[in-house]
């Protein structure tokens, strides 16, 4: 989930596109922000064609979070475990809460009530921050996760992210526009849903990994097949079923960028028509604009498509020039904290909105070049407000006491844990 969270020795193995991902995505939600409660976004009358060209950025932008999602999977599920990480994340998630409330309320005298102090002290059970409280959740249950996306084969894997997308994401298109959510995934805003997003990240990972060309080199390179007691027509029936696993694989997941690149801007142009389509067609045969946001969604089937095409795409960029990469290490640790500052409940409320609502009125190529300016300014502001941050927890040592807490907390659990360990290395 964050830049920082790593050993030393992920980070000589750490894939710099999916850090440069990160920050991307990040800049994707200021994006967000500054349309919706920023209020960039704002419908008048008799300047629809502005509205729509802005709308354009918000839905190119809209599959960030999914993106954010599938990162947490496709890293986690190779990473070295380390539960501290989530005390740490906490401790950052309240330092915004809890100290952006204290500055508003005793240095800009801002009302304080008795929903402002929970959110402030409870960040993660009040949903301050709804994305940081269901990653808990995910990060709690992410071993389990990894068990069973590591425990199929190619075919399972697959057969695994194909029904979770039809299941969780598709058919669930027209309940969620009558407002019925069977499952439970609240469009996106949930727990089940980063699950889900986490596991098809996690598959990704495994399928393109175990897929790859230096991957079958080196397995078709192992010695084994007399050793393991496996005849020679076994072993070469397994290695032609695993040669005709990997084409299929080819198919799915071994695309060019250009094709990842373009089916993005194709799912991105069907949502925004079909947004323009519906709407006016409705506002036709009722006299208002209904089910606009078919496939406006955190779940909706172009979006998590879309999601899905920036991971392929980032994962496989090559980083190269010394000063790209030192800028990319320096903002990916800090991408998070865009999203923590700008959610902060006083600034999400008194800073946030409205803010932008000039670029309404601008004309319609002014306001999406404007709309990028402010998203890259905001994302500076907020990146310029975590170096304090930054400072502060290396001041307070606060990694280190993020460590004392977790090894406390899990002491009782001291023995299942060690037993866990020695069955997943088989010793028992």
């Amino acid at each position: 989930m964050d830049g920082n969270m790593r050993t030393g020795r992920e980070r000589q193995q750490r894939n710099l596109g999916i850090d440069l991902l990160r920050i991307f995505c990040m800049f994707l939600i200021c994006i967000l922000h500054v349309c919706g409660q920023g209020r960039a976004m704002v419908r008048y009358a008799g300047r629809e064609e502005v509205w729509y060209s802005v709308y354009i950025l918000e839905t190119a932008a809209y599959c960030a979070v999914n993106t954010y999602g599938m990162i947490s999977g496709y890293v986690g599920v190779r990473s070295v475990r380390r539960p501290s990480r989530i005390v740490e994340l906490w401790l950052r998630v309240f330092w915004y809460s809890a100290l952006g409330t204290l500055i508003a309320v005793t240095f800009f005298h801002l009302p304080v009530e008795s929903d402002t102090l929970y959110q402030a002290l409870l960040p993660t059970m009040w949903k301050t921050y709804w994305y940081f409280s269901s990653y808990v959740g995910v990060f709690v249950i992410e071993p389990y996760l990894n068990r069973l996306v590591k425990s199929l084969g190619s075919a399972g894997k697959k057969k695994l992210m194909i029904t979770l997308f039809l299941l969780c994401s598709v058919f669930t298109m027209v309940p969620r526009v009558a407002n019925r959510d069977f499952l439970g995934i609240g469009a996106g805003y949930s727990f089940l849903w980063l699950s889900v997003m986490y596991i098809i990240g996690a598959c990704v990972r495994e399928l393109t990994d175990q897929n790859g060309p230096e991957r079958q080199k080196q397995e078709c390179s192992e010695p084994g097949g007399a050793e393991t007691g496996i005849t020679e027509t076994e072993t070469t029936a397994g290695v032609k079923e695993q040669k005709e696993d990997s084409e299929k694989n080819v198919d799915f997941l071994h695309r060019s960028g250009g094709f990842y690149g373009m089916l993005y801007i194709i799912c991105v142009l069907v949502t925004w028509i079909s947004k323009i389509l519906i709407e006016n067609w409705t506002t036709s045969v009722y006299g208002e604009a209904r089910y606009g946001r078919l496939l406006f969604s955190y779940a909706s089937p172009t979006i998590v498509i879309c999601a899905f095409c920036l991971l392929m795409i980032f994962s496989r960029l090559k980083c190269r020039g010394r000063v790209l990469r030192e800028l990319i290490r320096f903002f990916s640790p800090l991408a998070f904290s865009v999203y923590l500052m700008q959610l902060q409940p006083y600034f999400w409320e008194y800073v946030l909105a409205g803010r932008y609502q000039f670029i309404a009125k601008l004309g319609p190529a002014a306001a999406c070049l404007m709309v990028l300016v402010m998203a890259a300014a905001l994302y500076l502001e907020c990146t310029a407000v975590d170096l304090v941050r930054m400072a502060a927890f290396r001041l307070l040592r606060i990694r280190r006491v993020a460590q004392v807490i977790t090894d406390f907390a899990l002491r009782p659990f001291a023995g299942l844990t060690e037993q866990e360990n020695r069955e997943a290395s088989g010793e028992v």
